[in-house]
């Protein structure tokens, strides 16, 4: 076995600080998420020469997976532009980050477990933060750095990651709990209070994954006082908050105009978009139309009287699906590429959650949820889209894992965490 690197205090001392505060300064710096991104990657190149990674949770097959999967957007959008002979530098930008990842991943996977700790107060510290700076916005409470609905979204999974992270690493003392329920509370109010209606509906899949890993440690009668409690607090939120009540009706008013043939609503372009991406995917499945090409298909679509003249011009910005649009773009190489993307991190991360050692075990967890939320977030938005987004989701996935494979090892070759750490 290899042995472990031993890393210098300070480059220790620089992962635990980029761990704590990556996801507060996505949220308050502007470009603070790509930042944090760039340093961490050239810490892990300084680190190259210390060796390979130890054996862990991972095997060696398992992370080259990881690297292809990391890899495949890059690889779509080079054979769709070499296909329309259409270059550009700018199509690479978003899609860079994930395979530059992958070294971020095997630093941090050479870390002591010990280090992940700091993870237990990036959430709640970010959650906070972001509730705190919040502002109104044409009604809507949000912050300057980022759009309502990318913060919305990261404000609400925040949240989640705060809650679902109590007892992570040994049971909490009352100090740290409280701080993450009330990093849980912060999330959530400022998603609500942001008015992002299209991540609300992750909330149904975090209570569903929280359910599905505490089965057998929860009673039945608790698992339906559970549904029935976050039915019931939705319910008074809709009854008595009015960003919410808004929200909800404007919902219920955008499809009954768009049943009247009014198609210029939120939901109703929605549709003309995912309708438009359908018919350019039905046209050109393989190489699709070119990361730019969507856009330049909407003028000749409205012409044609397939979209309306207010659907195609925000067309020219973003699709609002990442699966639409990555297919749309890069054609069944865009489209596959962006599902190893959700599922290759995902099956890592549900092999660490049957892990028998507790800590990677919830680790497994945090990521299947981390995961979830990204996916049903872009089901309704490019929410990879912007530069940061695409940062965040890389590194998160990478630091998660890379706890996970790190945890397993100190485990599996010291005593240091005591008789709990095994289930």
């Amino acid at each position: 076995m290899i042995e472990k690197p031993k890393y210098s205090p300070w480059m220790t001392n620089l992962a635990e600080l980029l761990i704590v505060f990556y996801p507060s300064l996505m949220l308050t710096v502007r470009g603070g998420m790509n930042g944090v991104f760039i340093i961490a990657l050239l810490a892990a190149l300084l680190a190259w020469p210390f060796g390979k990674s130890e054996a862990g949770l991972y095997s060696t097959k398992d992370i080259r997976r990881y690297a292809w999967a990391m890899s495949g957007l890059t690889i779509a959008i080079f054979i769709s532009e070499s296909y329309w002979q259409h270059y550009s530098g700018q199509s690479y930008d978003a899609a860079a980050r994930y395979w530059l990842a992958i070294p971020i991943f095997l630093w941090l996977s050479r870390m002591e477990p010990g280090v992940f700790h700091a993870l237990q107060l990036a959430f709640p510290v970010a959650a906070i933060a972001g509730f705190l700076l919040t502002g109104e916005m044409w009604g809507r409470a949000g912050i300057g750095t980022l759009d309502l609905i990318h913060f919305g979204d990261m404000a609400l999974i925040l949240g989640v990651m705060s809650l679902f992270s109590v007892d992570w690493f040994g049971r909490d003392n009352a100090a740290l709990r409280t701080f993450k329920f009330v990093g849980f509370i912060a999330g959530v109010a400022a998603s609500f209070g942001s008015g992002s209606r299209g991540g609300w509906l992750a909330i149904p899949a975090f209570v569903i994954i929280i359910l599905y890993f505490h089965r057998q440690r929860i009673h039945i009668k608790t698992m339906a006082a559970i549904v029935a409690l976050t039915l019931a607090s939705m319910t008074v939120l809709y009854a008595f908050n009015g960003t919410i009540n808004h929200r909800v009706n404007a919902l219920v008013s955008d499809i009954q105009n768009y049943q009247t043939g009014n198609r210029d609503t939120s939901i109703g372009i929605r549709w003309q978009l995912y309708t438009a991406a359908i018919d350019i995917i039905s046209r050109h499945p393989v190489v699709g139309v070119g990361p730019s090409g969507f856009a330049r298909e909407m003028q000749p679509m409205s012409e044609a009287g397939k979209l309306t003249q207010e659907a195609a011009n925000l067309g020219r910005g973003e699709v609002h699906n990442d699966v639409l649009s990555k297919t749309a773009a890069m054609g069944i190489f865009g489209l596959v590429a962006i599902l190893l993307i959700y599922i290759v991190p995902f099956r890592m991360f549900w092999i660490a959650a049957k892990s028998n050692v507790r800590e990677v075990r919830r680790t497994g967890i945090l990521g299947i949820t981390f995961v979830s939320g990204i996916v049903i977030f872009g089901l309704t938005v490019e929410f990879l889209n912007l530069t940061m987004a695409t940062a965040f989701y890389a590194f998160t996935v990478a630091v998660l894992l890379a706890a996970c494979h790190s945890t397993h090892h100190g485990a599996a070759n010291s005593n240091i965490y005591g008789k709990t750490r095994y289930d």
